[in-house]
């Protein structure tokens, strides 16, 4: 192994198809019941290891320096990461080494589209590899999962139903290839904000029967891109995302955003993860691209982030 190692890779962006949730866990988390999609929107992710200096790990995150680096899920990755090898060989022959992250930032924050938690599971990715896969599937998942909810989706990607806090994930079939526009308002949300909020609403209704079927129709293989999106558009009133509305609280303008991607052809809107950012899916390429150009000209969209991208 050299002195000196150097990893370039890319921390895809998501949205979930739905969200509920379906009470507390005894810890106090949220049960969770969502179904998370693989966007082909990405930050970059450079992990230099160098055995040849003391130990330490230093982030550095180009787009979002007003973030302390301790406080990154990067540095957390890492710092758990490391904290289980030294379990592991608990004979003192592991010493971490000094490790540095540099992030360039493309995924908004406090949009609901998981770029932090993606950084985060690119970071434990690199680390497995460099170290020759001293972890099975499931330890690296345990340690995902208490870096964030949503980190261990991100060890999986495509197209993946994930339960309980979000570390129970089960594949599905693929949904790659789908015209996506998302729409970040300017505005973001605090995601413990947006948990507290849904915890003074009352439940919604939710069907585990129906949620069920639905997962079930997405777990069979389709070919064509209308054929996936009929497969969606079946369950329709399935896409509820229900921090939606306490979300909407704290940013209005997702609730205009939702009307505006109707009124632009959207198939579906729906507000991802605890937002701000609110996606739609299209029927084709050409509606997706002329939505973009109706959204952007629309005043209900002022100060937001568009983006036109493809699920992966």
């Amino acid at each position: 192994m050299n002195s000196k190692d150097t990893y370039e890779t890319t921390a895809n962006a998501k949205v979930n198809l739905f969200l509920r949730i379906c009470g507390r866990l005894q810890n106090g988390y949220h049960k969770l019941y969502t179904v998370m999609q693989e966007l082909d929107f990405c930050d970059d992710i450079t992990v230099n290891i160098d055995s040849g200096r003391m130990s330490g790990i230093e982030v550095i995150c180009r787009g979002r320096s007003d973030i302390d680096p301790r406080k990154n899920l990067c540095y957390k990755a890492a710092d758990r990461f490391y904290s289980q090898m030294s379990k592991k060989y608990t004979d003192n022959r592991f010493v971490s080494p000094f490790t540095e992250i540099e992030i360039t930032k493309r995924i908004p924050s406090e949009a609901g589209m998981g770029g932090g938690s993606s950084d985060a599971a690119a970071v434990l990715v690199v680390l497995q590899e460099h170290f020759n896969n001293p972890f099975t599937e499931d330890e690296l998942s345990r340690i995902a999962v208490n870096v964030g909810a949503d980190v261990p989706f991100f060890l999986y990607g495509g197209t993946c139903l994930c339960e309980m806090v979000g570390e129970v994930v089960t594949p599905l079939a693929s949904l790659a290839g789908m015209d996506i526009l998302v729409v970040k308002p300017e505005k973001g949300v605090s995601t413990p904000d947006c948990f507290a909020r849904i915890d003074d609403k009352p439940s919604g209704t939710f069907d585990a029967g129906i949620y069920s079927g639905f997962t079930d129709a997405l777990s069979v293989e389709r070919q064509t891109n209308t054929d996936k999106l009929e497969a969606i558009l079946r369950f329709k009133d399935c896409l509820i995302n229900d921090l939606q509305e306490p979300a909407a609280e704290f940013v209005p303008q997702i609730n205009d955003i939702v009307d505006l991607l109707y009124d632009a052809g959207a198939s579906c809107a729906v507000m991802s993860g605890s937002g701000s950012a609110v996606f739609a899916l299209f029927e084709d390429t050409k509606s997706a691209e002329t939505a973009r150009e109706t959204v952007a000209g629309d005043p209900r969209s002022a100060g937001c982030d568009i983006i036109l991208t493809k699920t992966i």
